[in-house]
């Protein structure tokens, strides 16, 4: 390498050494913690026109309008002054302004042609003999701040890759620095603020406490009396609610029990008179296709195990079935349209051969057909039945859970109906995606109070439903401990983060949104629990939550 590359680098590695020495310098400045634009800005510009040989260094702040450029300081480093207070008003070089707002530098190389400063040629340039002008923006997030400018004068300078990173690195400390001047400022407000209240507050302190002593015995009995009038007032509130409620839902109750009696009572008739009836229409029919008693037994016999067999296959194992059906169809010169009518019915080809002796006679397609006819109108009947059953569950486990005559004293309780009620109303929570296991104990029943036990498991639950968003795998185990029962509820949601699950009894403590949560679920399960003498623990991972609660057989005082 030549001498003059030699040169060339060594000087490239003093500037950059430099360059840090000076980021250094200014990071650790004690002005820039203070928010001392003032002083920051005169070392700033002094040490970098004495270390990099520059003319002019100056450092210019927005005003609060952002329409004028204040000059903090500028150093001339031929004359070794300081000097500030010169302003630039955008009013005067709107175009340049711009320039400003838009870019992160400009490095205008020769400013007299650059279209970013030419405008400042004849009242900046010229008069101060600047030839070469690199200005580093300076911003605090999307708040323009002002501008570091490092000005040659007299010699031509093309600005390198490492002074315009430097320049932006300066202007960074320098937002740095006014970002803890507005903290500094915030703060001793502040303090002055609280200054004058603590003088309000101690010249108030000896009027108050004159006036608290003569009040204290007054609103002592004041604050009694309000609050068994509030007590009073709340449980009246309460009660006739609840009466109103109870009233409400005993009339629903009572206007969908009497149709789904009548619903059940119909199916029951229908399917008495369709089929079990020896007057029924299916009964003559099947006398006169087997008027042998044996094969009428052995009909009966086939429609029982379809019954058994009534499934939900997949569409693979449905063409699977259809093909061999048809081919049995074809074998005894029946439509191939027969095959999805023996499909729904629950027939495949091993049925079919195990009771061939019925389809032997030239009445197979009468068979076939009243064997599917009374398979269709049997799932028909079971659909209705299954629907008036879970109906009646529902209406069941309502009216047990708005049932609320508060128990004064505590009563036999069976907590596996008690949790039942509150599964039952939540089942169509399980319909999809969450997946509910039971693993009941035989307990005894509980001294308890049966109303607030059923807010318990609904809290619980529900909590549960929605730390895993309704996706995921519940678990409810019963336990019985001797003189006490134990009852585990357990969920595969993400878990209770370690950081809050010293608080998450407290009240009014809640993660969830605005609105969907008070805060105070789990401070009354943990009270309710401990009005039964109870405790009740949790533990969770990620991927395993479960709450433990423990309740006495018997409640002592």
């Amino acid at each position: 390498m030549s001498k003059n590359g030699m040169d060339r680098i060594q000087k490239e590695l003093n500037r950059a050494r430099f360059q840090q020495n000076i980021l250094a310098q200014v990071s650790s400045h004690p002005s820039a913690r203070s928010g001392d634009i003032q002083t920051l800005a005169k070392f700033i510009t002094k040490s970098v026109a004495e270390g990099l040989g520059i003319e002019r260094v100056g450092v210019w702040l927005f005003n609060d309008s952002k329409n004028e450029l204040l000059n903090v300081d500028t150093y001339l480093l031929s004359k070794a002054l300081h000097s500030a207070g010169a302003i630039l008003k955008e009013i005067e070089f709107r175009e340049e302004f711009q320039y400003l707002v838009k870019e992160k530098y400009v490095d205008a190389n020769d400013p007299y042609t650059d279209p970013r400063t030419k405008g400042f040629i004849e009242t900046y340039l010229k008069p101060n003999g600047i030839t070469a002008m690199l200005d580093g923006v300076i911003r605090m997030g999307e708040e323009l701040i002002g501008t570091l400018c490092f000005e040659h004068v007299g010699k031509i300078h093309k600005w390198q890759e490492d002074e315009i990173i430097f320049c932006s690195q300066l202007g960074d400390q320098i937002a740095l620095t006014i970002s803890n001047q507005r903290k500094n400022q915030i703060y001793e407000e502040l303090i002055a603020r609280e200054n004058e209240l603590r003088e309000l507050n101690e010249s108030l302190e000896q009027l108050v406490e004159e006036r608290t002593k003569k009040l204290k015995n007054s609103n002592e009995e004041l604050e009694s009396t309000i609050s068994t009038l509030k007590k009073a007032q709340n449980q009246l509130i309460l009660s006739e609610k609840m009466a109103s409620l109870g009233q409400l839902v005993a009339g629903i109750a009572h206007e969908i029990n009497n149709p789904i009696a009548a619903i059940q009572a119909s199916a029951e008739n229908l399917k008495e008179s369709l089929f079990e009836s020896e007057y029924s229409l299916f009964q003559k029919e099947l006398k006169e296709l087997l008027p042998d008693k044996k094969n009428q037994n052995l009909f009966m016999e086939l429609i029982q195990v379809l019954k058994s067999r009534i499934e939900i296959i997949s569409g693979r194992e449905r063409m699977s079935r259809r093909k061999r059906i048809e081919s049995w169809l074809h074998s005894r010169g029946l439509p191939d349209s027969l095959s999805f009518h023996l499909i729904d019915a629950g027939f495949d080809l091993d049925v079919l051969q195990s009771y061939q002796e019925l389809f032997l006679k030239d009445k197979v397609e009468k068979i076939l057909t009243l064997v599917v006819e009374e398979i269709t109108v049997h799932q028909s009947l079971h659909i209705i039945l299954l629907a008036v059953e879970r109906a009646s569950k529902m209406t069941f486990a309502l009216k047990n859970f708005v049932r609320f005559e508060i128990s004064k004293n505590p009563i036999q309780v069976n907590i596996k109906e008690n949790i039942e009620t509150v599964l039952t109303l939540y089942q169509n929570q399980f319909k999809k995606n969450v997946i509910l296991i039971k693993e009941y104990d035989d307990i005894p029943f509980i001294e308890g109070y049966p109303e607030e036990l059923l807010h318990l498991w609904t809290n619980l639950i529900y909590n549960s439903l929605q730390a895993m968003s309704f996706h995921g795998t519940l678990k409810i185990q019963s336990k019985n401990l001797g003189d006490r029962v134990c009852i585990n509820i357990q969920d595969s949601g993400p878990g209770i983060p370690e950081s809050i699950q010293a608080r998450i009894f407290e009240p009014f403590f809640t993660t969830k949104a605005l609105g969907e949560g008070s805060g105070l679920g789990l401070d009354i399960c943990r009270k309710i629990v401990e009005r039964h003498n109870g405790s009740i623990q949790f533990h969770s991972i990620p991927g395993n939550t479960e709450f433990s609660i423990e309740l006495p057989l018997r409640i002592t005082k």
